[in-house]
């Protein structure tokens, strides 16, 4: 695309349609379709309900159809990364990962679903509340523009999920970059030290992945300990053999301590390999356990 500044950025409110005429439904369905779970809103989902309180409608008009413009405009992207629809931007996108739970603030999410795909913008990270623009939403906040979770939204139309980028064709959305709920990063992985937000991390890290049940309140305990094996054991084994089990059961052993010992060499560990845990052994789990919950989300 050439031309203008000002020409491309005209294009690119235009060109940035999605899902294609047979995927969309031709009438409004605002019924439940997903879950969007209670969580602390992020400053970009403010953003999102004013953006949406003030464009119900795209240019007098329905949204449906329009998820990359919806993109664009309430992204203040600039006018390099317009395409003439999702799956174009998405094919200029770098994916960072297909597992939805795992995605920040402000990423995007992608879809293959018809022959223009479809795009939406992640307002408090980990795929729960996903803004968009279509009729198959779990929240309307005007004509066919609102959130729907990756889960909701895969599930009512049967489109085949992508992954999530940062960017949207080299765009950024402004603030992006947050992990879910607003857990800053834990200095354990640089001390050993384990605090609060460390066990925040582990607690969150846990619920979605190993069945916690508990509180998300930085407080540990047994079950909250246990979790914590099974995280470091999980990145021990990513790791190489091997292999413990304290993945699948917590219960720290031998082989758990001898991986602890053997990966923290990485960690400033140089204490003897010999599966037997002491203070520079507990100092190199919880270095390692830092650094696994620091990159879950």
């Amino acid at each position: 695309m050439t031309g203008s500044p000002a020409l491309l950025l005209t294009a690119g409110l235009v060109l940035s349609a999605c899902g294609g005429g047979a995927v969309e439904p031709p009438a409004q369905d605002v019924s439940a379709i997903g879950t969007v779970e209670a969580e602390v809103n992020s400053p970009i989902y403010d953003r999102a309900r004013a953006y949406a309180a003030a464009h119900p409608t795209r240019d007098g008009g329905t949204w449906n159809q329009w998820c990359g413009s919806l993109m664009f405009r309430f992204g203040e992207l600039p006018a390099s990364s317009a395409r003439p629809t999702a799956i174009e931007a998405y094919r200029a996108s770098r994916i960072v990962s297909t597992n939805a739970s795992t995605a920040l603030i402000g990423a995007f999410h992608w879809w293959d679903i018809g022959s223009a795909g479809h795009v939406g913008a992640d307002l408090n990270g980990g795929g729960g509340t996903v803004f968009m623009a279509t009729y198959n939403l779990s929240q309307s906040w005007g004509n066919a523009i609102g959130v729907n979770s990756v889960a909701g939204y895969s599930a009512k139309t049967g489109a085949r999920y992508l992954g999530w980028s940062m960017d949207y064709a080299g765009g950024r959305i402004a603030g992006g970059g947050g992990s879910p709920g607003g857990l800053p990063q834990t200095t354990t992985e640089f001390d050993g030290i384990p605090g609060e937000i460390y066990y925040k991390r582990i607690q969150t890290v846990g619920q979605r992945d190993f069945g916690y049940t508990g509180p998300i309140d930085g407080v540990t305990g047994p079950v909250t300990e246990k979790v914590r094996v099974r995280i470091t054991a999980r990145e021990l084994n990513n790791r190489g053999t091997p292999r413990t089990s304290a993945q699948e059961d917590g219960i720290p052993g031998s082989i758990y301590w001898t991986r602890v010992q053997t990966v923290g060499r990485s960690f400033g560990y140089t204490g003897p390999i010999d599966g037997i845990p002491g203070p520079a052994t507990y100092t190199a789990e919880h270095r390692i356990c830092g650094y696994a919950v620091n990159r879950a989300f």
